[in-house]
């Protein structure tokens, strides 16, 4: 019913606008798209946040994306002002808004997905927090060099999109980026190392993880957050023996809320 009502919107205004020459028939169709773009505010823990929707797909993060994972809203609420937190695959910009609004952390939020990329922006412009948020339209993988990137689709928000050759046609296209490992990044780019580092990468989180070792064992990181359950058990094994390796152990207090994500603490 929403599909056949917006086709039917559509061709009112094509009809309204049918008579005008070309070009300015164009400029009129640009304005209409830029003045209907659609945004949806909601309150995340009394944090209003306002999301760019621009397309169907992204419908999802307003409507669900803050309630499927309390536990990260949660983990995200003991961060402390002046802290440094890494967002890896930040999408449009949920969780980087979240904590740069409710908790006035920095983030460096990496996003290598263009169409993602551009909601993302747009998001920390209206909600204010562009100075605390440095955006990255760069993928993180295990070393640093240009790489293709299978997309699924156009749409911002959407997810499931392929980092290296491994991709197919089935993955809809790719495009080229550039890809870092984080240690490469931190070492040559003068960021500062983070407290917390969050990593949802639609499976290429153990290779995120080997390009980090350095930036892991870093005793100012406090915790990681990884989604772990998209994995088979071996690759959850490596990921927890990596982690181990650093320093970093499973939090005792994790409590299941339904995410694929896993929780992994230094002792203090």
């Amino acid at each position: 019913m929403t599909k056949l009502y917006a086709r039917f919107l559509v061709a009112i205004v094509k009809l309204a606008t049918g008579f005008l020459g070309r070009w300015r028939r164009l400029t009129v169709l640009a304005r209409i798209h830029a003045r209907l773009a659609p945004e949806c505010t909601v309150t995340v823990n009394g944090i209003s946040l306002t999301l760019l929707v621009p397309d169907r797909t992204s419908v999802y993060w307003p409507r669900h994306g803050f309630s499927s994972e309390p536990n990260t809203l949660s983990w995200i609420d003991g961060f402390r002002e002046g802290d440094v937190f890494f967002d890896v695959g930040a999408n449009i910009g949920a969780y980087t808004l979240y904590a740069a609004k409710a908790r006035s952390v920095r983030v460096v939020a990496f996003e290598p997905n263009p169409f993602s990329f551009r909601v993302l922006v747009h998001n920390l412009q209206r909600n204010g927090v562009a100075e605390n948020v440095t955006p990255l339209c760069l993928a993180a993988d295990a070393a640093t060099g240009p790489a293709p990137l299978f997309l699924k689709g156009t749409d911002a928000g959407s997810v499931g999109h392929f980092l290296g050759q491994g991709g197919g046609k089935e993955n809809g296209f790719h495009v080229q980026t550039l890809a870092f490992s984080l240690d490469d990044l931190t070492k040559t780019t003068g960021l500062p190392r983070p407290n917390y580092l969050k990593i949802d990468v639609d499976g290429i989180e153990l290779p995120i993880l080997e390009g980090a070792k350095s930036l892991l064992s870093d005793t100012r990181l406090r915790s990681v957050l990884v989604e772990t359950l998209t994995h088979d058990k071996q690759d959850r094994e490596k990921i927890g023996a990596l982690l181990g390796q650093c320093g970093l152990t499973p939090d005792p207090d994790w409590r299941e809320d339904g995410s694929d994500n896993r929780l992994f603490v230094r002792a203090p």
